[in-house]
């Protein structure tokens, strides 16, 4: 029987996300709709920062061998 404890917690929102979203959507925004896109720049991010981050491992890339 499953328990709530088997699934993991999900991650929580990057603050700097949700401001960004509000700024972006601007007042009045729907709160579903901040936190979309709130989501949508922090998975940006962190596609960002692989993307960085393989680019030093990538010895054709002047990386690490």
């Amino acid at each position: 029987m499953a328990t709530p404890y088997d699934d993991p917690a999900p991650p929580e929102l990057p603050v700097w996300a949700l401001e960004q979203a509000a700024d972006d959507l601007g007042a009045g925004a729907d709160p579903e709709e901040v936190s979309a896109r709130a989501w949508e720049l922090a998975r940006d991010a962190d596609e960002r920062a692989d993307e960085r981050h393989d680019e030093y491992d990538d010895p054709d890339s002047g990386g690490e061998a």
